[in-house]
């Protein structure tokens, strides 16, 4: 079960883009007209482009692809094609065959040329794309097409998520209100730098490319890079964000702070509900540390403590190890003085100063780890900066998961 304690609203269009969805079985041609797999964001205007990708090396064909495309066509995209339950990814020379014959045959239905065109896929890694089961059917993505389809496009690129994710925020600028909506798919093999993800953000907000990019790189450090359920980073991800502002002809912002702000907010909540859909997860924890040299430094050493499978457990176990949690601190490769760092569970203190706080008790320390959602603060009394990362528990219902993957 999710740990969502609230309900996600509908999202909300944006001018200037078209959704649509098809099912062409591409996990298993047995689950064709069944589920929605191919997802079309269709741009009825030459859109800005901006996009973060994966650091994994063994990174998918679509991703190189969507990079080159990005790099070389960003103030001109006009669609984004994506599907799930096959990553194309791991297999080899035709990888790069099947990723172009998906951008192609997404341009076709769209009525755009290829070059305009960004692909994502994810799913299983190392099997043979079903680009044939694709073109057959990918047709239904175009004749779907709609403004409000939003919810349709985060249920298609869905794998092992038992949610569709979605959420949109407004803001104000030049006078006008502008949207973002943004979606993402995402449950396992999720860590920085990104997770096991994709999420596609579109907005009216009529800013330049490098302008686009620039904001998102920012904006994925404080959301999509810092979230982990289980340390592994895929092979597919990709973050993409589209805007139709200057098509539209609006005239650009000069002043982007409040867009930042909600665009923030959009991609926090987006990542925040990977974790709480995470693979088996029970706990939705926050880790806030504080105290560090720099923001990197934070960052990672909440990452260290995130991704550690004995922290992890004890999440789960509900057991207020925090032996386990300075272990994890001690092992994060950064510099540390432990006679500095101080802990606590919510606002129940157990270590100031490297020691274990005299009015610290087991039973107040296990209260607050029985939580569905609790903070775990930790400060290293080293400087002035800090960073969060959201995480969740690791359970037998992870490996009973991923051990029944491909069945």
């Amino acid at each position: 079960m999710p740990v969502l304690p609230y309900t996600l609203q509908k999202p909300l269009p944006v001018p200037g883009f078209k959704v649509g969805s098809a099912s062409c079985g591409v996990k298993s041609p047995d689950l064709k007209g069944k589920r929605q797999d191919v997802t079309l964001i269709v741009a009825g205007v030459p859109a800005q482009a901006a996009a973060v990708f994966t650091q994994n090396a063994f990174r998918a064909a679509c991703v190189d692809l969507g990079e080159q495309t990005v790099r070389e066509h960003a103030t001109n995209i006009r669609a984004i094609v994506a599907n799930a339950g096959n990553a194309n990814a791991g297999v080899g020379e035709m990888e790069r065959v099947w990723s172009q014959q998906l951008i192609e045959l997404g341009a076709e239905v769209a009525g755009v040329e290829p070059n305009q065109v960004l692909s994502a896929s994810t799913g299983v890694i190392g099997e043979p794309f079903p680009i044939e089961r694709i073109r057959e059917t990918i047709g239904e993505a175009s004749t779907s097409l709609r403004e409000d389809n939003w919810i349709q496009a985060a249920e298609a690129i869905r794998t092992t998520d038992t949610f569709a994710k979605y959420t949109s925020r407004q803001f104000e600028a030049n006078g006008k209100t502008y949207t973002i909506t943004g979606v993402s798919k995402g449950s396992g093999m999720i860590h920085p730098n990104m997770a096991t993800m994709l999420s596609f953000m579109a907005t009216d907000a009529p800013i330049r490319a490098e302008v686009l990019q620039a904001i998102l790189s920012r904006v994925a450090d404080v959301s999509f890079n810092s979230i982990s359920v289980d340390g592994d980073t895929s092979t597919n991800d990709t973050v993409y964000l589209l805007s139709s502002g200057l098509g539209l002809g609006d005239a650009e912002l000069q002043d982007v702070s409040a867009f930042e702000q909600a665009l923030s907010e959009v991609a926090i909540e987006l990542a925040q509900l990977i974790v709480r859909d995470g693979e088996g997860v029970t706990k939705f924890v926050t880790i806030n540390v504080s105290g560090a040299e720099n923001e990197t430094q934070a960052r990672e050493l909440g990452r260290t403590i995130a991704v550690s499978p004995l922290v992890k457990t004890a999440f789960a176990g509900s057991d207020a190890n925090w032996g386990r949690i300075i272990m994890a601190i001690g092992n994060s490769g950064s510099f540390i003085q432990p006679d500095k760092v101080s802990m606590k569970a919510d606002d129940v203190l157990i270590l100031k100063d490297g020691n274990l706080h005299p009015d610290y008790t087991d039973e107040m320390g296990m209260r607050v780890f029985a939580k569905q959602e609790f903070t775990l603060t930790v400060d290293i009394g080293l400087g002035d900066a800090s960073a969060m990362v959201w995480t969740g528990d690791l359970t037998h219902e992870y490996i009973t998961i991923n051990a029944e993957y491909r069945s």
